[in-house]
């Protein structure tokens, strides 16, 4: 570019030292195709910035993908949320062996509403967990909500999964173990949709997103049969055999 500038520069005064037939045929044409050349490289100068500055930002999004997937495979692997993965499970897990709890857990997901704790929930919450089984029923009571509380931070993580621009690219790299998750969270999901859509209480002082909205998200990018009605759902929730394995509630076939 700077010869090009320097061509162009010294061009004017050396062309008035010549002599007025200097330009004409054929050296007119000869300097025409010169000034098309110069035109055609700086326009190629253009072009191949174009395609670096593709190149930088290609590079930096693959960047920032790996650096999403290296965050969030930290923060899944963490002892902390270790925790928060045990404490929310035992909750599903005490929703799949008692319809009465998970009626409860799904209500307790609303602002209004809200169930009280079944009394005959209190020995599989005891069953589950070697911790509670020698606790009072107010202790227990205790414990079953700082559960929830964690079953809140997990729902909330795969929201935000859900959310992210790059989610599927993520999802491809690390294993959030989703199957895992993916049978007792439609169960609930299923639970409170079906809480909210017959609650017009619930409609008006309610406006968090449902459950079934990131699981739909999250099973596109997962590539899992999508789940469109409540047939659907229940069949798919009742027959699954991982939550027959856990001692499936028979009353959730009833439906």
């Amino acid at each position: 570019m700077l010869l090009i500038f320097l061509v162009w520069l010294i061009a004017y005064p050396v062309a008035r030292t010549l002599p007025d037939a200097t330009f004409n045929d054929p050296f007119e044409k000869v300097f025409n195709g010169l000034n098309v050349l110069f035109t055609a490289l700086a326009f190629g100068g253009v072009v191949i910035g174009l395609l670096l500055q593709v190149e930088q930002t290609g590079e930096a999004r693959r960047e920032e993908i790996e650096r999403s997937i290296f965050e969030l495979f930290q923060a899944f692997t963490s002892l902390e949320f270790q925790h928060v993965k045990d404490s929310s499970f035992r909750a599903l897990l005490a929703a799949v062996k008692d319809r009465d709890y998970a009626q409860f857990l799904a209500s307790r997901l609303f602002v209004v509403e809200q169930l009280a704790l079944p009394a005959g929930s209190l020995g599989i919450l005891r069953e589950l967990h070697d911790a509670k089984r020698g606790m009072s029923d107010e202790e227990l009571v205790h414990a079953d909500r700082a559960d929830r509380l964690m079953l809140d931070n997990m729902l909330n993580f795969f929201a935000m999964l859900a959310q992210r621009k790059s989610s599927a690219t993520v999802i491809k790299h690390c294993d959030f173990a989703y199957d895992w998750w993916r049978p007792v969270l439609w169960m609930l999901g299923q639970l409170q949709q079906e809480r909210y859509q017959a609650s017009p209480q619930i409609q008006t002082y309610c406006k968090n997103q449902l459950i079934t909205v990131t699981l739909v998200a999250l099973d596109q990018v997962y590539g899992h049969t999508p789940l469109g009605t409540r047939e659907e759902v229940w069949d798919y929730v009742t027959t699954h055999p991982k939550l027959l394995a856990f001692g499936l509630d028979p009353r959730f076939a009833q439906r």
